[in-house]
């Protein structure tokens, strides 16, 4: 039996394995979770149990493209991910209840803080590099990327040995101190800039290898990559929301779109109503565009209609008032330029079809001759729909 044949009978079996070792440490997470949740803990980046989200996402989308499409490894490379998200979260959770959760301590919190404080550089480092670069197919796009690879393993491998580490307060759990520190401290203050400052230039590299990958495709490769690469529009937009507004909530927002990447990357690979990504790139376009010079009008219309009536009035209730009548009124004028301008950029058949019905819907009011109209009208469809052969059939009236 070949090496293809026999990872295609094993192949389910270690998905389920996998799926299922999540699921039990997912489970466990929120036994502990629910044991230590009155717990005083020092503040931190997002919420309890954050990681928890990120692995329930990972795993279900990997299970999912791993079970269908055993040959390629995006699939196993998200549930990869997904699990070694759940033992982050896991070893965080229990590290909480065995140190700070009880007066006791119990055997193995220090541990499961440690590993929970460091592990997920893993899948942001290690595993996000290995999906762009091999996506959608699992594939290199050619053997000079090879490099690339070994560069986030590089990355990831530094990295982690200055956050497993680095002496003091545990990156996740600063309740407690680490426990494991080996090396000097000088090494640790050169691996810190090394590795961290990687990161960036290695996703950067293998998102260029997308973008490469992406102007060579055609027909359903390129409609995965714009899947791909559409995942990126709602974390720009939590990256944007956590600057504008307050912590927490802009962090929360960008632990919970963070999921658009396994989603957007699970449609591409089973390519579920994949061609819907257009329209869904065009209503992104046209509605975000639209939104924000709304919110930019009615920010000005209020200040600009303050300034006007402070004279005559003591509040700003006025110019609220006025300015929201305003946006409103413009919103769907707005919006119907805004729409035109994107089909006339990025959908030119689109507009130029409009146009061509448009026009046609002008000559039909005043046209008489029956035969010029069914002459304009097998005109208009073959500039609209493009056919190989029209022809229009028009049935006598009965006597």
């Amino acid at each position: 039996m070949t090496r293809v044949a026999t990872f295609a009978l094993t192949a389910p079996r270690l998905a389920l394995v996998l799926t299922a070792a999540s699921a039990a440490l997912m489970t466990g997470t929120l036994v502990w979770l629910a044991l230590s949740w009155g717990a005083a803990l020092p503040d931190a980046w997002g919420f309890r149990g954050f990681t928890i989200v990120h692995a329930v996402g990972f795993t279900a989308v990997g299970a999912i493209v791993a079970l269908r499409r055993p040959a390629n490894a995006i699939g196993w490379l998200l549930l990869g991910a997904g699990f070694v998200a759940a033992l982050g979260a896991f070893g965080l959770e229990y590290g909480v209840y065995a140190i700070v959760g009880r007066a006791i301590a119990l055997p193995g919190g220090v541990f499961g803080a440690w590993l929970g404080s460091w592990i997920w550089v893993l899948y942001v480092a290690g595993i996000l590099p290995f999906v762009l670069l091999r996506f959608p197919d699992g594939r290199l796009l050619s053997t000079r990327w090879r490099p690339a690879g070994w560069a986030a393993i590089v990355s990831v491998l530094v990295t982690t040995a200055f956050m497993a580490f680095k002496p003091g307060p545990l990156q996740e759990a600063t309740y407690t101190d680490n426990p494991f520190t080996p090396l000097p401290s000088s090494l640790i203050d050169a691996l810190g800039p090394i590795g961290v400052g990687s990161i960036l230039p290695v996703l950067g590299g293998a998102s260029w290898s997308l973008v490469l990958r992406f102007r060579r495709s055609t027909g359903i490769e390129r409609e995965q990559i714009k899947w791909l690469a559409f995942s990126a529009v709602p974390l720009s937009a939590a990256g944007l929301a956590s600057a504008v507004l307050p912590d927490k909530l802009g962090q929360v927002l960008f632990v919970f779109l963070l999921l658009s990447v396994p989603v957007a990357v699970g449609i591409a690979v089973l390519r579920y109503r994949l061609y819907d990504i257009d329209v869904l790139i065009n209503r992104t376009l046209v509605y975000g565009t639209t939104t924000a010079a709304i919110g930019v009008a009615f920010f000005a219309g209020i200040v600009v209609l303050q300034a006007i009536l402070r004279p005559l009035t003591s509040g700003s209730e006025l110019a609220v008032a006025a300015s929201t009548l305003v946006c409103f009124a413009l919103f769907q004028p707005l919006r119907r330029r805004v729409q035109s301008a994107v089909d006339l950029r990025f959908y030119r058949s689109r507009y130029d079809a409009g146009r061509t019905l448009d026009a046609f819907s002008v000559r039909l009011r005043d046209e008489v001759d029956l035969d010029a109209v069914r002459a304009d009208l097998i005109d208009a469809v073959r500039d609209t729909v493009q056919p190989a052969h029209a022809s229009v059939w028009l049935r006598e009236q009965a006597r």
